[in-house]
């Protein structure tokens, strides 16, 4: 992992930083400062001080009478900004927050990118005039790969990723944004089929499910596989007994849940010398092979007429099936239980048994009764997960 580069912010932006600390449009915002009196500018949504920052902007939200809809909280982000324009966090620029600046694609983007509630004004430090030098998520080197989606692999996702992927970039061409009908974090599968968002909507969606999405994903579950393995147990159990939006949220919390646990498991398996097992049967590197082509491609709708895929011999191709393995199987680090205490907590009796029963039979070379046991071991977490549906 690259070690990340401390900068010194620039004057024009640490003034801006007092501004808005001190501007009435942010008051009440909580854990404004740090022990040492300094402005704490960035937290993380899922910490303590994230949460808090979400329940600020949802409230400032209701004052305003915005509509909780797609991109709610970028609205009120821009909404209750005193000037509609910030500095750059490098070079101090000052650019506008409206989408005003013509990109590559002949699209308009704004000077800087919502990012509430991560920052304490609700954009991104960089500018437009910056972020592709300094966000090394922007290099081009890894904007060439940015139709391969890395959350897919780092959540094991099943489905044809390469056509998916490629598909993908049909819509950045465009300037749209691809959305998951179903988010490939809680455990759906990496299909060739988007939802057409713009980039602010789809940011703001995050990985939250709607009842709507829900009903969408069973009209289509209908026709093709909607949910990886790993994860059908839970959505199986869960996904007819969804009546409304809270019902929604809260099936995808568990199924989010549910994903720790899985790629805690695979975790397991892979410290215990059993790496190929889990390629074989969860990855599918094969579908790197080709290159594809969408026919008569609609970025309004995100339909296409025809997908063709075409056998590759390039060198690329075998790279990007070895990148594909080493990313999924490097997500699983973080997943070890001999190094995460936290992660033991849902380890029940039957599910430690059941493991390594799993570790048995693959050290006995029987890999069929090895899955058919490691399937059981995600029912079970299934439905542990479910009672508190």
């Amino acid at each position: 992992m690259a070690k990340r580069i401390k900068r010194d912010w620039h004057p024009v932006f640490k003034k801006y930083m007092e501004f808005i600390a001190k501007h009435p449009n942010y008051a009440g915002m909580p854990f404004l400062y740090k022990k040492d009196s300094s402005i704490r500018w960035v937290v993380t949504r899922g910490s303590e001080a994230g949460q808090a920052r979400l329940k600020w902007w949802d409230k400032k939200r209701k004052e305003l009478g915005l509509p909780k809809g797609d991109a709610w909280i970028s609205k009120t982000a821009r909404a209750i900004h005193p000037t509609g324009e910030k500095p750059c966090q490098i070079c101090g620029k000052v650019m506008s927050l409206d989408y005003v600046y013509q990109n590559k694609r002949n699209t308009m983007s704004p000077g800087a990118m919502s990012n509430a509630p991560d920052r304490l004004d609700g954009y991104h430090t960089y500018n437009l005039c910056c972020r592709g030098k300094q966000d090394t998520g922007r290099h081009k080197s890894n904007l060439a790969r940015y139709g391969e989606d890395r959350r897919a692999y780092e959540n094991w996702s099943e489905g044809d990723w390469k056509a998916a992927s490629w598909l993908m970039k049909e819509f950045q061409k465009h300037g749209v944004s691809p959305d998951h009908l179903g988010p490939i974090s809680l455990g759906f599968s990496h299909r060739p089929k988007f939802r057409p968002l713009t980039r602010a909507a789809n940011s703001a969606r995050n990985n939250r499910m709607t009842l709507a999405d829900i009903k969408l994903l069973l009209q289509e579950e209908m026709a093709e596989p909607v949910i990886s393995s790993h994860s059908k147990h839970l959505w199986d159990l869960l996904k007819n007994e969804v009546t409304d939006n809270e019902g929604a949220l809260k099936l995808g919390k568990l199924m989010r849940e549910n994903m720790h646990h899985v790629l805690s498991i695979f975790s397991y398996l892979a410290e215990n010398g059993h790496k190929d097992f889990l390629i074989k049967n969860f990855l599918h590197p094969e579908y790197a092979d080709y290159s594809i082509k969408f026919e008569d491609f609609d970025p309004e709708t995100g339909i296409f007429k025809k997908m063709v895929k075409i056998n590759g011999t390039k060198k690329q191709y075998a790279n990007n099936a070895k990148r594909y393995i080493r990313i999924s199987l490097d997500s699983l680090k973080q997943y070890s239980l001999k190094k995460n205490r936290n992660l033991k907590k849902w380890l029940t009796d039957e599910i430690a048994e059941n493991l390594s029963q799993v570790i048995k039979h693959l050290e006995r070379g029987n890999e069929k009764k090895a899955l058919a046991c490691l399937f059981e071991t995600f029912e079970i977490v299934a439905k542990n997960l479910a009672k508190k549906f």
